[in-house]
């Protein structure tokens, strides 16, 4: 389980530091805003974490 990451030009995102992550996190905001990006993110980074 990670606990902070940081996505660096990924998509729509220069930089985003993601601290405190638990176990259960809700991800919700406003349309076009990078939501589905973040999460594709994660999914990359745990695929190569495998």
């Amino acid at each position: 389980m990670f606990k902070c990451i940081t996505v660096k030009n990924f998509r729509c995102f220069e930089e985003i530091p993601i601290d405190n992550i638990e176990r259960v996190n809700l991800i919700g905001g406003i349309n076009n805003v990078g939501k589905t990006a973040l999460l594709e993110a994660i999914f990359l980074l745990k695929s190569l974490n495998a």
